[in-house]
């Protein structure tokens, strides 16, 4: 695991070290008018590796990417869970977030990382008994704060709408995800047509 947190650090100070050399400017593609460096939208889902259970699991991730003067940040949902996204289940962490990021922008690619604090909260499985020829699971509940981190690599065929793949890890006391993820990048790059 310190192994994974280094790697998602280095990614992240190489990102930063090019984002350093922000973009303001406006492009135009076609006739089409696009800004560098608008907020986006972000829709994952994906697959992650259970610590504790060594099991694999589905996950999904909805965030809003925003700027506050030269500072990018990310507030989010994040699920991840045994079975496939709305399938009741016991076996689930939730985590609602905010992170600071990095982001470097191209005509054709984004590329950004953040890190930060979460609120997480659901069950995780604690024990199974034998009782009267039936096996009867026990889950333990938790609500407590932790940390995620993901890392951005998006292809954008059109200037604003993209799709990409997100590495990620979600670190709390009682629920410990590390996967990978597919994208959808929605910009607000648009700003208009030249007539």
């Amino acid at each position: 695991m310190k192994k994974v947190l280094f790697l998602i650090v280095f990614l992240s100070e190489i990102i930063g070290l090019y984002a350093q050399q922000t973009n303001n400017d406006e492009v135009i593609i076609g006739n089409k008018i696009y800004k560098y460096n608008t907020n986006w939208f972000k829709i994952s889902q994906g697959i992650g590796y259970h610590f504790s259970l060594g099991q694999i699991e589905y996950n999904t991730l909805l965030s809003y990417s925003f700027r506050i003067k030269k500072y990018w940040f990310q507030a989010g949902y994040h699920v991840s869970c045994d079975r496939f996204f709305i399938k009741p289940s016991m076996q689930r962490l939730n985590d609602i977030f905010l992170l600071y990021g990095k982001r470097k922008e191209f005509n054709k690619y984004n590329i950004a990382a953040f890190a930060g604090l979460s609120y997480a909260y659901g069950g995780t499985f604690h024990h199974a008994e034998w009782n009267d020829g039936r096996i009867t699971q026990w889950y333990l509940g938790f609500t407590q704060p932790g940390f995620i981190c993901s890392i951005d690599l998006t292809y954008k065929p059109v200037f604003d709408l993209g799709i990409g793949t997100s590495l990620f890890a979600s670190f709390n006391k009682r629920y410990n995800i590390l996967g990978i993820q597919i994208h959808i990048f929605l910009s607000g790059a648009y700003k208009g047509k030249i007539e």
